[in-house]
C-alpha cells in the first residue's frame, strides 16, 4: 500500500504541475510567471500551498474510496463517499480562502470557482485508479494463466509415466507368459527407464540425454521380438547444449511400435534427429500396421501436442501425415525459454 500511495503522490505532483503550467502558458509566452493574483507575497504562497493540500487530500480520498469499493462493485457507498468528500473539500477550501481574503467571499460565487478544480481532482483520482486497476487485472490474469499452464503441464507429465508403464507391463506380461528368456532383460531395462523417469524432476533435459533414453526405449521394445526388427536411428547433433522438455519425443516412437507394421525383414522404422543452435528437427516414419488402434491409443501424441502448445507457442511445427504405407511425424522446434 505504501508503494501505491507514493506512486499516487508522485503522479499528483506531476499532474498538478502540468495543470499549472498549462494555465501559465499565456503568461510564460510573455516571459512572466505568477501564482494566484501575482503578488508573490508570503500569504499568497501559504494560500496556494493550502489549496494544493486540500486538493491532494480530496484526490487521495477519492482514490482510496475507489480502491476499497470499486473491486467489489459496491457503487452506492462509493458514490456516497465521493459526494461527501467533495462537499467537505468545498467547505474546507471556502474556509481556507476566507482566511486570506479581505472582502467577503460569497458561497455561490465561490462554488462556481471551485467546482471545476474539485471535479478535476476526482477525475484525476478516477483515471489513476482505473489505469492501475487495469494493470493489476492484467498482471493477475497473466499470473493465473501461468499457474494454469504449470498445473496443466504437471497433469500432462503425470499422465506420461502411467501410460508408459501400462504399455511396458503388457509387453513384459507377454514375455513372462511365453516363458521367454528375454523377460528378465525386459524387466531390467524397464527398471532403468523408470529410474530416469522417477528421479528426473527437471523441466528440461539435455537433448543427448533424451536421445539416450529414446535409444534405450527402442532396445527395450526390441526384446519383444524373437529376431530384432530393422530400425534406423540417425543422429546429427551440432548443438550439444540443446535442452528440451523430458519425454517429449518418446510418445512418437511408442506410437510407432504400438500401431506400426513391425518387420524383421525390412526396415520399418526410421528415426532422424538433427539439432543446431537454432532448432531441433525430428522425423519418425514407420510402416502402417493393419490392426486398428485401441480406445487409448492416442493419449501419447495428444499429450505431446498439448505440451507443445503450452511450452512452444508459435515456436514449433508438427506435421503428422499418412500416405497409405507410411505414418510420418515431422517436428521442428525452435529453442528458447519455455
Amino acid at each position: 500500500m505504501k508503494k501505491r500511495l507514493l506512486l499516487f503522490s508522485v503522479a499528483f505532483v506531476v499532474f498538478y504541475a502540468l495543470l499549472g503550467l498549462a494555465k501559465q502558458l499565456p503568461a510564460l509566452a510573455r516571459g512572466y510567471f505568477s501564482v494566484g493574483n501575482g503578488s508573490h507575497s508570503l500569504s499568497e504562497w501559504v494560500q496556494f500551498t493550502g489549496d494544493i493540500g486540500i486538493y491532494y487530500l480530496l484526490a487521495l480520498s477519492a482514490y482510496l474510496l475507489l480502491f476499497r469499493y470499486h473491486p467489489g462493485k459496491r457503487y452506492l457507498p462509493l458514490i456516497s463517499g465521493l459526494l461527501l468528500i467533495c462537499i467537505i473539500s468545498f467547505f474546507c477550501a471556502l474556509s481556507w480562502t476566507r482566511l486570506f481574503e479581505d472582502a467577503p467571499v460569497r458561497m455561490t460565487r465561490y462554488f462556481q470557482l471551485v467546482i471545476f478544480p474539485i471535479a478535476t481532482q476526482v477525475g484525476f483520482a478516477t483515471v489513476f485508479y482505473l489505469v492501475r486497476y487495469s494493470q493489476y487485472k492484467e498482471v493477475q490474469q497473466v499470473a493465473l494463466e501461468l499457474q494454469n499452464r504449470k498445473t496443466e503441464l504437471s497433469l500432462l507429465r503425470s499422465q506420461i509415466n502411467p501410460h508408459f508403464l501400462f504399455n511396458h507391463l503388457n509387453n513384459i506380461y507377454s514375455l513372462v507368459s511365453e516363458q521367454s528368456p528375454l523377460a528378465l532383460p525386459a524387466i531390467s531395462g524397464l527398471s532403468e527407464l523408470l529410474r530416469y523417469m522417477l528421479y528426473n524432476s527437471d523441466e528440461t533435459v539435455l537433448l543427448s540425454t533424451e536421445i539416450n533414453y529414446l535409444e534405450k526405449y527402442v532396445a527395450l521394445q526390441q526384446l519383444r521380438f524373437e529376431h530384432p526388427s530393422e530400425i534406423e536411428i540417425t543422429r546429427k547433433i551440432s548443438h550439444e547444449e540443446a535442452r528440451i522438455p523430458p519425454f517429449l519425443l518418446i510418445p512418437f516412437i511408442e506410437n510407432a511400435f504400438k500401431h506400426g507394421k513391425v518387420s524383421d525383414e525390412k526396415r520399418w522404422l526410421n528415426i532422424e534427429i538433427s539439432s543446431d543452435p537454432v532448432r531441433l528437427d525430428f522425423i519418425c516414419s514407420n510402416a502402417i500396421g493393419s490392426h486398428r488402434k485401441d480406445a487409448t491409443g492416442g493419449i501419447g501424441i495428444h499429450n505431446v501436442k498439448q505440451r507443445l502448445n503450452l511450452l512452444y507457442t508459435g515456436r514449433y511445427r508438427l506435421d503428422i501425415t499418412s500416405n497409405g504405407d507410411l505414418f510420418i511425424v515431422k517436428l521442428q522446434l525452435l529453442y528458447g525459454a519455455s
